[in-house]
This record gives structure tokens, sequence and C-alpha cells, in this order.
């Protein structure tokens, strides 16, 4: 069977494990609090744009803990299997 692996594919399952990494790590940071350890949010913060008629007020934060690095990897992993 051909193998359907493009560079789309890996974003699309690097988004997909680190967003569910980020969703388990925040469910289960109670009973498991190291899931939950990571630095401050990383990015931009309050970029502001005003071209009189239009204002733009943009707001980049990515907020990385351990499960989303596991899901990262795990993502890599499993696109490395197809």
């Amino acid at each position: 069977m051909k193998k359907l692996r493009s560079s789309w594919m890996l974003v699309l399952f690097i988004a997909t494990g680190v967003v569910l990494g980020s969703l388990i790590g925040n469910f289960f940071a109670s009973a498991v609090p190291f899931l939950n350890y990571g630095p401050a949010p990383l990015g931009l913060n309050n970029i502001e744009i005003n071209l009189g008629v239009i204002y733009f007020q943009i707001t980049l934060l990515l907020k990385i803990n351990v499960a989303s690095l596991i899901g990262l990897l795990l993502s890599v992993v499993i696109f490395n299997r197809l």
C-alpha cells in the first residue's frame, strides 16, 4: 500500500498531539501535578496596530507543559509508524 506522508500531515499530527496532551495535563493536574509543570506562557503579548479606521490587538501565547511535550513525542512516533 502506498504511504500517504506529507509535511502537512506531520504538522496536523504535531498540533493534535500538543493540544490533546495539554488537555490531558490540565484534566489530570489535581491527580498528577507533574503533568501540568512548565514555564510561564511564551509568545507575543498585546501587539496593537492602529490604522485609523481599523484597530487590531493581537495576543499569541503558548503554554507548554510536560503533558503537551509527551503528546508531541507520541504524535511524531505515530506519524513515523504510518
